[in-house]
């Protein structure tokens, strides 16, 4: 379901541009900059009377060069004029080369356009010229966050937070990497100070439920969204997340609520779409599940996860030839997808491409050579291919990944009796009944008979395979039972 990365980004709560920056500035010839309200301050026009404990100000003097083009950088910023700030910054810059707000505020606008790397840079310069400087921590932070860097990101953050332990969104960065990094509980309590801080911080309690969530702490999640609801009817995301949690705990009818709720707050919400086509996938509506994927991808063209769910929903439906295309689509975005790969490669098995699906399944391996379930896939296609070596290299290797895998086990003893090698079938064999004694596969039964068969083991060849043909029987698998009374017969 939702991401928090990809929550940030529905919600805007973090984007740089609402991270409180220094504003305009008013400074004498020499003096430093000081970061006032947008507003500066003026003097009392003459005649003015001054109230009891106020200071009257001296006349505003005209503003140095850098000053002037710093305020005006600001002024587009905030309006959202991205290149023209950056234009003024640049000439603060050239004037004062040790202004290290303009710095900041020029990595600000560089990282608004998407340019991570110049962000990078200018905010390096910043901290270089004022190490205390939290805010540009915190969005370089947020940029090396942006790049995958996790680590650095993780580092910078902190160190803002040491600079200015108020900075709540410095808290909302901190819990949205610990997340990511696969430790919500860490990122509770990063949320938690955040709303200490700042308890009308909604954002915040946005966040620690898809956090909850993620901990699988499902009520404490429905409570933290509800609170959002309860202060801001009109949230899609606080529906998103709450309808997420619900959806988790098996609630598909609050789930499915509060999903149409943000889906009429939010009609082109493509999260919202993608997120009831699972309410609706659980609850055997395929059809319906297919429609919302495909709003989706409409409101998002470069959904990833989308094609994914929908070409695995299309091959359900044993529509291969969309399921193809589906994975195909998410691949032209994501071509490191390990798991696309895979999707891909078993869509293509069903469609008898063996040789398509072994390609497919060794560029998953390339991308995430530790997942042994791909290794006993490549097996097969192997084994069904001729290429017994090969086949036994995968089954071995997944093994080795998971040595409690009675799958691979299986799938090794049935290539160790087609190699002609019955003692190791049987030792597999064995195991993996050993295992599963409980819920024994017909075919490991039987498969086992024959391997008792060749190594002369009559008796117990025998008790296998009437084993196997009960189970066919109870089963209702007729033609394996049909084979296995023949080979009974031989007896």
């Amino acid at each position: 379901m939702t991401t928090l990365k990809t929550t940030i980004a529905l919600m805007g709560c973090l984007l740089l541009s609402s991270a409180p920056l220094p504003s305009r500035a008013a400074a004498g010839d020499n003096a430093e900059t000081a970061l006032l309200t947008l507003e500066i301050t003026q003097a009392p026009t003459p005649g003015e009377e001054v109230a009891p404990g106020e200071e009257t100000l001296p006349a505003a003097e005209p503003l140095p060069p850098p000053v002037e083009f710093y305020n005006s950088g600001v002024g587009r910023f905030n309006g959202g004029d991205y290149p023209g700030a950056i234009a003024d910054f640049d000439e603060a810059i050239r004037q004062r080369p040790d202004y290290a707000e303009a710095f900041m505020y020029r990595g600000a606008a560089y990282s608004e356009l998407g340019n991570l790397t110049e962000a990078i840079a200018s905010l390096n310069q910043a901290i270089r010229l004022d190490p205390t400087l939290a805010q540009a921590y915190l969005l370089r932070g947020t940029a090396y966050y942006e790049l995958g860097d996790v680590q650095r990101a993780i580092t910078d953050v902190q160190t803002a937070l040491i600079h200015d332990p108020t900075l709540v969104n410095g808290y909302l960065y901190q819990g949205l990497v610990d997340v990511q990094a696969g430790d919500p509980e860490t990122a509770i309590a990063s949320f938690t100070e955040a709303i200490r801080l700042n308890p009308d911080q909604l954002n915040a309690y946005i966040l620690r439920g898809f956090a909850y969530d993620k901990q699988g702490n499902y009520q404490a999640a429905i409570a933290d969204f509800s609170y959002v609801i309860e202060r801001e009817r009109v949230s899609p995301i606080a529906y998103v997340g709450r309808g997420a949690a619900f959806y988790h705990q098996g609630e598909l009818r609050e789930a499915e609520r509060d999903l149409d709720i943000a889906i009429r707050y939010a009609p082109s919400s493509a999260i919202a779409y993608y997120n009831r086509s699972f309410v609706y996938a659980a609850q055997n509506r395929p059809t319906r599940a297919i429609r919302d994927l495909n709003e989706a991808v409409k409101h998002n063209p470069e959904f990833f996860d989308a094609y994914l769910s929908r070409g695995l929903l299309q091959a359900d439906l044993q529509d291969y030839a969309a399921a193809l295309e589906d994975f195909d689509l998410a691949l032209a975005l994501n071509p490191n997808s390990a798991r696309a790969y895979r999707y891909r490669a078993e869509v293509r098995i069903a469609m008898g491409d063996e040789r398509g699906a072994l390609a497919d399944y060794s560029e998953s391996l390339i991308l995430d050579g530790g997942n042994a379930e791909v290794y006993k896939a490549r097996g097969d296609v192997r084994l069904s291919r001729g290429d017994l070596p090969g086949a036994l290299g995968d089954y071995n290797q997944a093994i080795f990944l998971n040595p409690s895998y009675t799958d691979a086990y299986a799938a090794r003893g049935l290539a160790y009796g087609q190699a002609g090698d019955p003692q190791r079938a049987y030792d597999d064999l064995s195991l993996v009944i050993a295992l599963t004694e409980d819920n024994i596969d017909p075919d490991v039964l039987y498969q086992r008979g024959v391997s008792r068969l060749r190594l002369g083991d009559r008796f117990g060849a025998r008790s296998d395979l009437e084993q196997a043909a009960a189970r066919y029987l109870e089963t209702g698998q007729a033609e394996p039972y049909r084979q296995t009374l023949q080979q009974l017969r031989q007896f």
